[in-house]
């Protein structure tokens, strides 16, 4: 990968990068000097799939990723507060943003939701390090609808995403916001999508009360085989996917949510046609260890019986 850039003094600006390759990892220091800019342009038409910006990246220049139309993740720090006008334009295949998050400094995290209407998988990381969201941000477009005999041009706003993108207070997330918004979401998207967003609550619950993560259970437990689905086609794609699940959900699932034998047995036939071999071993020695563990308390109650009848005939 080939850099054109300027040292502006004690910084640097990245002018150009050429000779890309699909994933573009951009330094945090050249010649003894942290790289805080990219220049206008900066990767305008180019094939990338994947760009890691530094840390202390604080601004992109206009049209930096103007076509690069393959581009799909973006990882970077909130701290990349000025974005370029029509960084994205002609990028609308991004779907995943990966976004280390300072707190007590300004976010660039609405700003980014805000340019990208597409649905968005996004993963929060705080840079202390505790804990971590993944969350999803829906679709939406607006379209320009005309009232002839008014003379009047009006925009209507489809898809609940917009509401999504509003979940802040100044630059800082509101995770309560977002959650409170799960009412609209079930009724404007698929379940598929719908319960991938509650997984992700579940599995990384920063900033999740109480009370929503019972919703999101409850969610989960009534679309059980839709969660078995996402489960094990992460578990085939090794969590290498765009999706916000890691391989090696199905214990959880299924220790957590399943309530039924007949569930478990189902779930062992969705992961054998998958080929999900270890989801199917680990699923039937759980299934072999909850027969185990009834038998015994089977046992356990038949001798208690015995026991009380004994009791009643001495007396």
């Amino acid at each position: 990968m080939k850099l054109s850039y300027t040292i502006i003094g004690k910084t640097v600006r990245i002018d150009k990068i050429e000779d890309q390759q699909q994933v573009v990892i951009i330094p945090d220091i050249l010649d003894g000097y942290p790289v805080t800019e990219l220049g206008d342009y900066v990767l305008a038409g180019s094939s990338v799939e994947e760009i890691w910006l530094p840390a202390d990246l604080k601004k992109i220049g206009a049209y930096g990723f103007y076509n690069c139309e393959r581009l799909r993740r973006l990882h970077c720090s909130s701290r990349t507060t000025d974005l370029g006008t029509g960084l994205f334009a002609g990028a609308g295949s991004v779907e995943y943003v990966d976004i280390t998050v300072f707190a007590g400094e300004k976010s660039c995290l609405k700003e980014l939701l805000s340019e990208l209407r597409q649905t968005l998988r996004v993963r929060i990381r705080p840079e202390e390090g505790k804990g971590e969201a993944r969350l999803i941000f829906p679709e939406y477009y607006e379209e320009s609808v005309e009232n002839t005999p008014a003379r009047i041009l009006y925009i209507e706003t489809h898809g609940c995403g917009h509401r999504y993108r509003y979940c802040f207070g100044g630059t800082e997330f509101q995770y309560q916001k977002y959650d409170e918004l799960f009412p609209h979401v079930k009724v404007q998207e698929t379940e598929e999508l719908v319960t991938e967003l509650a997984l992700g609550r579940l599995f990384y619950p920063l900033g999740l009360s109480e009370k929503h993560e019972e919703m999101y259970r409850e969610y989960v437990a009534d679309r059980w085989k839709t969660a078995g689905r996402l489960m094990i086609a992460a578990d085939m794609q090794g969590g290498r996917g765009y999706g916000n699940l890691e391989a090696g959900g199905i214990p959880w699932l299924a220790e957590t949510v399943l309530r039924l034998e007949e569930q478990v047995h189902v779930l062992i036939q969705m992961a054998q046609q998958a080929g999900d071999t270890q989801a199917v071993s680990w699923l039937m020695d759980f299934q072999h260890r909850n027969m185990k563990r009834k038998m015994g308390d089977g046992q356990k109650t038949a001798e208690q019986g015995k026991q009380r009848k004994k009791r009643r005939f001495e007396l």
